[in-house]
């Protein structure tokens, strides 16, 4: 079954829709121009598809198709300058390269941007040849153009036809990497895992959850059709993602001593039983989110988790009966309980159309949650400096793209010379990390891809098989490129090793050793520059973001502390500060990732930085566990050393948010009403939780304390970077 759910959730997934669009796309203008005797200019349009395909990302339809049309554009204006100025070679080396810089400047307004800035790029590289002489340039701009433009109306009708279908397919692809992230937690409980490859799972799990969680909040609370829908499919979209951020939520309030805990309990049947009970919520999520995915309503809970719950608070109540306090076991179960309850409700949204969580409405506060882009000149004005990383960036490229084409008129086989600027293109990035990353996936997949080109050309003469390989491989191209690179390059290269046999007068093995050579070439140019042009090292803005972290913490933690006060706390500040605390957490967890694979001798404070990355978990998930409390309780009764360690608190974060470097703290809100109170005790779940005050303080303590460790690792690196200056 599992299996099947798989298989399904591919055919049904986001990638393979993308593929087939793309694919469908891509080879019907061939198809048609063949027809009319005329195989080139139905392949020319087939390039202008291929461009405008690199803009049409996921994301709210209005950005898709604003950027879509305005690519289109671009396109017309660079295919047909750059045949125009082909016979001028030097002449294009220096409009190249001077492109290249602005385009790769656009990354200042986001990745949309930056897609825009690649198509324009690949716009003008794959025009640098002189393979159709018989045709002028604005002969070839009009094809290509029409290409783009056949594209972006295919998209977008595809989107308007299936409005709701895009935030389908990313809800359930973030449901699913939620579930492998309790999955990983999970093992926490298994006293026989290894503790750092779990820690350094969830990191990796957490980028990814964070950019999903991102991408369908841009899906959801952009698209005005879907927030004003009054239909179960719109309203369960908004409703299930609110819900699965706070199961998300819950799970990482789960954030303690785990050595220590399975130390004490790891042999006991209370930890068994959460283990068991961890991993089904992450099988029922996923079996969810496959439903979701193929547009189906999901089968009735698979567990009884009522029942799985009795057996954990069983198990405890055994600890307690031993002479043992197993108060973290306690509020562990508790955190799961939510989750459980948390899944209900959204099994509830697909079996009863008039069911309506008794909670705040997520669209009441939606325009809050709407991405906001800058598009002003001054931001790009501000990046025009050393100081960026996307400058130097942009001028990295700029001179390896210029040596790159020099590079053309050097090496004997340039019948496809732009292969060579195209591999530049596609591996270098800004990053060393990313681009190491990039450049070993391109190499491993030509040389596999072109492996299996070979193989099919010298065993299938027959022009029907390798048509259908070729779709077959072009389909799987388009599903694979943007989500696992390898995989796409292996199949992309296959696909055009075949493409070629059919209008091609180059031998297959000449275009697979072209392909190879200029993919070498063109891979080692973009690696080497990233150590010697104008280098960019994550040390160097590592500072930058933890600050960031740490202001996040304090805009969280200060609203949470003024909650506990009693103070009036609205739920869209609070979603606001908790979307901003888990951003600034995934940042840091990739730039940690970035750091670790950069080499050796510029990982400086790796180790300190791995500290702090787990501090600040082990911060948001303390926060998020006081959260839990007031939920459950509603408030709670303060007593002069709550209020003491919540002050001292707010000031060690304080001082180390100066610590990173110039911030004008007194703009962070500092205004909490503290009254203490005579200490009134709350009824509770178990008899474990004798009272509130006491969790409270506990989960204060350590706060305290982590925000201590934030100020002895911050010591460690504003001491190094004094010392460099």
């Amino acid at each position: 079954m599992e299996l099947k759910n798989k298989i399904e959730n591919f055919i049904y997934g986001e990638a393979l829709a993308d593929g087939i669009k793309t694919s469908l796309a891509i080879i019907i203008p061939p198809l048609v121009a063949s027809f009319f005797g005329d195989l080139y200019a139905g392949v020319t349009i087939s390039l202008g598809a291929v461009l405008a395909h690199m803009t049409d990302t996921p994301g709210p339809f209005k950005e898709r198709r604003n950027l879509m049309w305005l690519s289109v554009i671009m396109i017309f204006i660079v295919s047909y300058f750059t045949k125009t100025i082909n016979s001028y070679p030097i002449f294009l080396g220096i409009c190249l390269t001077v492109i290249v810089f602005f385009s790769n400047m656009l990354t200042v307004w986001g990745q949309r941007t930056s897609a825009l800035g690649m198509v324009i790029m690949m716009s003008m590289v794959m025009n640098m040849n002189d393979l159709r002489h018989e045709l002028s340039p604005l002969h070839i701009a009009l094809f290509v153009t029409a290409g783009a433009a056949w594209y972006t109306i295919f998209s977008l009708a595809i989107s308007t036809f299936r409005p709701y279908r895009m935030a389908q397919q990313n809800l359930a692809d973030t449901m699913i990497h939620i579930s492998e992230y309790i999955r990983i937690k999970a093992s926490m409980f298994d006293k026989d895992s290894n503790y750092d490859d779990i820690i350094k799972k969830l990191i990796d799990e957490h980028v990814v959850i964070n950019e999903k969680q991102n991408l369908v909040r841009e899906l959801v609370f952009s698209n005005k059709r879907l927030v004003k829908d009054q239909t179960p499919i719109g309203r369960s979209i908004v409703f299930i993602f609110s819900d699965l951020i706070d199961i998300f939520e819950n799970i990482t309030a789960t954030q303690y001593d785990y050595e220590k805990i399975r130390e004490i309990y790891g042999d006991s049947k209370a930890m068994r039983k959460i283990y068991n009970l961890m991993n089904k919520l992450a099988h029922e999520l996923k079996m969810i989110a496959y439903h979701i995915n193929s547009n189906k309503r999901p089968k009735q809970p698979t567990f009884d988790f009522d029942v799985e719950l009795k057996k954990i608070d069983d198990a405890i109540k055994e600890l307690y009966a031993e002479g043992k306090k197993p108060i973290v076991l306690t509020k562990i179960y508790i955190n799961l309980k939510q989750v459980v309850y948390k899944i209900e409700f959204i099994h509830k949204f697909f079996y009863d159309d008039s069911f309506t969580e008794k909670k705040k409405n997520p669209l009441d506060h939606a325009e809050h949650f709407e991405p906001t882009v800058d598009y002003s000149f001054g931001k790009l004005k501000d990046h025009l400096n050393l100081k960026s990383s996307i400058f130097r960036h942009a001028i990295r490229a700029s001179i390896v793209m210029l040596l790159a084409y020099g590079v053309t008129f050097i090496i004997p086989m340039t019948y496809h010379s732009y292969w060579i600027l195209m591999t530049v293109l596609v591996i270098l990035k800004p990053g060393f990390s990313v681009t190491k990353k990039r450049n070993f996936q391109r190499l491993k997949g030509t040389i596999a891809g072109g492996l299996i080109g070979v193989l099919i050309l010298l065993i299938f003469p027959q022009h029907v098989i390798r048509f259908s390989l070729m779709l077959f491989f072009m389909l799987m191209a388009y599903t694979f490129i943007r989500h696992k690179y390898a995989v796409g390059t292996l199949y992309l290269t296959a696909y055009i090793l075949i493409s070629f046999s059919f209008y091609s007068q180059k031998d297959s093995l000449y275009i697979i050793q072209e392909r190879l050579i200029d993919t070498l070439v063109g891979g080692f140019m973009a690696f080497i520059s990233c150590y010697l042009i104008l280098p960019t090292w994550e040390k160097n803005n590592m500072n930058e973001y933890i600050q960031k972290a740490l202001i996040a913490n304090y805009e969280f933690i200060y609203l949470i502390f003024k909650k506990l006060a009693d103070n009036e706390v609205s739920t869209t500040d609070y979603k606001l500060a908790r979307k901003d605390v888990f951003i600034a957490m995934a940042n840091i967890n990739s730039v940690f990732q970035r750091v670790i694979s950069e080499p050796k001798g510029k990982q400086e404070n790796a180790n300190e930085l791995n500290k702090f990355t787990i501090f600040n978990q082990s911060f948001v998930s303390y926060s998020v566990g006081l959260v839990k409390i007031l939920k459950k309780n509603n408030s709670v009764i303060l007593t002069s050393e709550h209020i003491r360690l919540m002050k001292k608190t707010l000031q060690l974060l304080l001082q180390n948010i100066r610590l990173y470097g110039e911030y004008e703290t007194e703009h962070l809100p500092k205004t909490i009403e503290f009254k203490e109170k005579t200490i009134i005790y709350t009824e509770i779940e178990t008899e474990a939780l004798q009272n509130d005050s006491e969790l409270v303080e506990d989960l204060l303590e350590y706060l305290y304390e982590i925000a201590y460790d934030f100020t002895k690792v911050g010591h460690v690196f504003v001491k190094d970077k004094t010392l460099k200056e």
